[in-house]
């Protein structure tokens, strides 16, 4: 009779791990479909003729063309992004999976300064302000050409992520740390190929020749 009660206390015992076990063995990660959204935010500057060019030339800095400073852009590219997990769970065990990056690209606020001593309808202002909107043309391109590449990039990174799969909730936070430190790698990456870019751009713009230019234009 003692035996018997033992064995079944065994058995009963079994069953018990078993059906503890059982959610975590039915629990099936689904496949990702990740979704990658871009915005861009791009302002249109907005023309500051009010500063005297003592003024301006603080604000742009003392070697600032060589302390002859007439006109000056003012403007910085931002990249923010946002990962979204979902997840899955049953007893104890969970899925973890990117469901959607959303980035935004802001080019805001931007302004073209002219020096208040040339006169909107003049010359003298317009060679200033058609050098300045170069600045600016620049930038808006740079973005033009690296928005679709960012996009495309952290659809990479996402696609050769492994597939999700069951693990223990004490370890979600690691698995979630590691998805969207994949994600962070694709944006930087990228991020810093755009900075580079614009730099080359600006500087391109910035010449001897088109110092010249502006300075016999109205000549």
């Amino acid at each position: 009779m003692i035996r018997r009660a033992a064995v079944a206390l065994a058995l009963a015992a079994a069953l018990a791990v078993a059906l503890a076990a059982a959610p975590a063995e039915a629990l099936t990660c689904p496949v990702p479909h990740p979704v990658v959204r871009l915005g861009i935010d791009v302002a249109t500057p907005d023309i500051d003729n009010t500063l005297p060019q003592p003024a301006l030339q603080r604000l742009a800095g003392a070697d600032h063309h060589r302390g002859r400073t007439q006109g000056l852009y003012r403007g910085g590219i931002r990249t923010r992004w946002r990962t979204r997990i979902a997840e899955r769970s049953m007893a104890g065990v969970v899925c973890r999976w990117i469901d959607e990056v959303a980035i935004t690209i802001t080019a805001a606020p931007r302004t073209i300064y002219v020096t208040r001593e040339r006169r909107p309808g003049t010359c003298p202002y317009d060679s200033v302000l058609m050098h300045e909107r170069k600045h600016q043309a620049a930038d808006e391109a740079v973005i033009a050409e690296f928005a679709p590449r960012l996009k495309q990039k952290v659809a990479r990174a996402l696609a050769a992520l492994r597939p999700p799969a069951p693990v223990p909730r004490s370890d979600a936070a690691a698995v979630e740390r590691r998805l969207t430190a994949a994600v962070e790698r694709a944006v930087n990456g990228e991020l810093r190929a755009l900075e580079a870019a614009r730099h080359a751009r600006q500087a391109a713009i910035d010449t001897p020749g088109e110092y010249r230019r502006v300075a016999a234009a109205c000549g």
